[in-house]
């Protein structure tokens, strides 16, 4: 659906708006555009859009940090868990750049709920500062890509 680029007075039409709800799971929004009219007497509408962002998947914790003295084994474990109401499967997990970092992905099965386990390493042996991410692609249609920022800080 496109929008209407000009609506007639007593006319009726639509206005496409777009929000990117990445990083919003679980909270309420609250945004608003502005409409410009061609009424002299309301040159401008505002429009809001509310709701609340259904959370996809847990995440625990949300972004890695890999934080430590240089030559010491770093490592962190982050839990993705699907949610009831939208099922998917891990299909593989890529990590953006690599370069300082290793991982392993376990799959956990219970009666609940299965979840998955990634354990994330640092490999940098010198001391300074990176970012990546891990990239896991999913089988659902919803959200076939999730990421999860990795911020090193080897001291």
């Amino acid at each position: 659906m496109s929008s209407t680029r000009q609506i007639l007075p007593g006319q009726e039409g639509h206005i496409k708006i777009k929000f990117n709800t990445a990083g919003y799971g679980g909270r309420k929004i609250r945004e608003s555009v502005r409409v410009q009219t061609n009424d002299p007497n309301r040159q401008w509408l505002g429009v809001a859009i509310t709701g609340m962002v259904e959370k996809f998947v847990e995440i625990r914790p949300e972004r890695i940090i890999l934080s430590g003295p240089a030559g010491q084994p770093l490592f962190a474990e982050v839990e993705i868990i699907p949610r009831k109401e939208y099922p998917f499967t891990i299909r593989e997990v890529e990590v953006a750049s690599g370069q300082f970092i290793k991982y392993e992905m376990n799959k956990i099965y219970a009666e609940e709920q299965n979840r998955y386990m990634i354990r994330v390493e640092n490999t940098r042996i010198e001391k300074g500062r990176y970012v990546d991410s891990l990239n896991v692609r999913t089988d659902s249609d919803i959200r076939p890509k999730i990421h999860i920022h990795i911020i090193g800080i080897i001291r």
